[in-house]
């Protein structure tokens, strides 16, 4: 591939500004994507335009259709024609679900908003962090000693948003109702279109005279070769799926144990918040804690974080089932950030939004698939027989993935993961 010499990018500095600005730019995006007050009221906001339960789980299905569809396309138009455009294109989407939203009152009108969303979010994902991992990229080598944290920065801001917006959905719903819920959420969805003006494509290896046919081919010898690199790449590709999956369903379930063993559900919004804000902390503090203890002592950290908290979960006490919470929370912290940072350390810049995409469409899919099987075992067999048999995934996932993954690092000379 056509690389762009450290010396073209220092001969021109007239873009450092517009670099500057991106990161800012695209932290904002992200805030206020993320910044979801309808998540932690799924249930009274679909009650206001008189949907039952059965008709959200029809709502949600809709949603997940387009953007598992979209997801690998999205990525390749940021990688083929910029991420920009694509982000730019996701946020109109974004924007005019939530403007939609205000004139919507019947279920016609949900399903139109529930298909812009499911869009605009394939459009947004994947796209947002290549953006972002250029753009520190580039300043890097302008400034030799600065790291590259694009992984971490968006997903503490993301946690940060989602934690506060269950706080203020709480207080917005006590104080005006789901009107003022509605109308704050579609200025939300007015600021990500807003961030998107403001951001600025990096310069990155590009081959814009190759064929669409022949950059297709590149692409899959590219994954071809990815995927053939070693065993520990394939390892590290299926952690990103599978284990993702695991922790998105443990996290699915806490809440139906917190109900189980009785908490209030007026508890429900602070204890969120605190959980999101374990994440953001232990994403933060994430490459310090494999400098500590090195790489392969943070995989096993991970592991035993995972494997505590869902025991607790298990153990029918609402102390223990707590602080299990707290656990998950902070084995997706390490894990969120040190194994897509590793990941994107690995891959060229002109197919990273692409690749970023495909491990998002790995999960999704993971995710539909495990979702409908613990699902079945839940209606089946109950609650804490569906804990202990997701106990059993993690664990499996443990020794099958994580744990390699773990002896590979330690039998490296090299102490960094990414070298």
């Amino acid at each position: 591939m056509n690389k762009v010499s450290v010396d073209q990018r220092a001969s021109e500095p007239s873009n450092r500004p517009a670099l500057m600005r991106n990161r800012r730019a695209v932290l904002l995006l992200r805030g206020a994507q993320r910044f979801m007050l309808i998540a932690s009221i799924l249930v009274p906001f679909f009650a206001h335009y008189g949907q039952d339960i059965q008709e959200i789980f029809w709502f949600e299905s809709f949603y997940a259709l387009p953007v598992l569809l979209m997801e690998v396309p999205s990525g390749y138009l940021a990688d083929r024609y910029g991420r920009v455009a694509v982000l730019r294109a996701g946020a109109v989407l974004w924007s005019l679900s939530w403007l939609l939203l205000l004139s919507v009152d019947d279920f016609t009108g949900l399903m139109v908003f529930e298909l812009l969303g499911g869009i605009a979010t394939a459009l947004l994902s994947g796209a947002d962090l290549a953006l972002l991992f250029d753009t520190e990229r580039e300043l890097a080598q302008r400034e030799a000693e600065r790291p590259n944290r694009a992984v971490r920065k968006l997903f503490v801001i993301g946690m940060v948003a989602e934690g506060a917006a269950s706080l203020s959905a709480t207080v917005l719903l006590f104080n005006g109702g789901i009107n003022l819920v509605i109308t704050t959420q579609t200025g939300c969805g007015l600021l990500v279109f807003l961030a998107s003006l403001f951001l600025y494509e990096p310069t990155r290896s590009r081959q814009p005279n190759i064929a669409r046919h022949g950059e297709f081919q590149k692409l899959c010898n590219v994954l071809g070769a990815l995927w053939r690199q070693s065993v520990f790449m394939r390892r590290l590709l299926g952690a990103l799926c599978s284990w993702r999956v695991v922790n998105v369903l443990a996290i699915w379930l806490m809440q139906r144990v917190w109900v189980e063993l009785e908490l209030g559900q007026v508890h429900f919004g602070w204890i969120w918040c605190l959980l999101q804000v374990v994440g953001a902390v232990t994403g933060h503090v994430a490459h310090d804690a494999e400098r500590l203890i090195g790489p392969s002592r943070v995989i096993y950290l991970i592991a035993a974080l995972a494997l505590a908290g869902l025991l607790m979960l298990g153990a029918s006490d609402l102390a223990l089932a707590l602080i299990g919470s707290v656990l998950l929370f902070a084995a997706r912290g390490f894990f969120s950030v040190l194994f897509m940072d590793a990941m994107n350390h690995r891959i060229e810049s002109e197919y990273r939004a692409t690749i970023n995409s495909l491990l998002g469409f790995g999960f999704r899919l993971g995710f539909v698939v495990s979702a409908g099987l613990l699902g079945w075992i839940f209606a089946e067999f109950g609650l804490w027989i569906t804990v202990f048999f997701l106990t059993t995934m993690t664990l499996t996932l443990c020794l099958t993935l994580m744990l390699p993954l773990a002896n590979a690092l330690s039998a490296q000379s090299a102490p960094d993961s990414r070298s």
